[in-house]
């Protein structure tokens, strides 16, 4: 079975993709700034560099939360196949 195009999928599903998208694009950008704030050297002693990381996670986590929970309610659209028809076991 072929995937759906964007065009093709229902407007709620295809809502939810360009959601979870830019989501994770802004997940992405929090991501690496994080990761150029761990990567500078600073001084390990200083409290605002210490917050400034804990600001930087706090706002990358709430990113990734946010895709996550998109990502989940997108999940919840897509039924499972149906089990074909075929007689029941004798095996248990």
């Amino acid at each position: 079975m072929m995937p759906l195009e964007k065009d093709q999928m229902p407007s709620d599903r295809r809502t939810l993709l360009t959601r979870m998208d830019d989501a994770f694009s802004i997940y992405c950008r929090e991501a690496e700034k994080l990761s150029e704030l761990l990567a500078a050297h600073r001084d390990p002693f200083s409290w605002t560099s210490y917050h400034d990381l804990l600001r930087r996670r706090t706002a990358e986590v709430a990113c990734y939360e946010k895709y996550r929970n998109i990502r989940d309610e997108l999940f919840k659209l897509i039924n499972p196949p149906a089990a074909p028809d075929r007689p029941k076991s004798s095996v248990s």
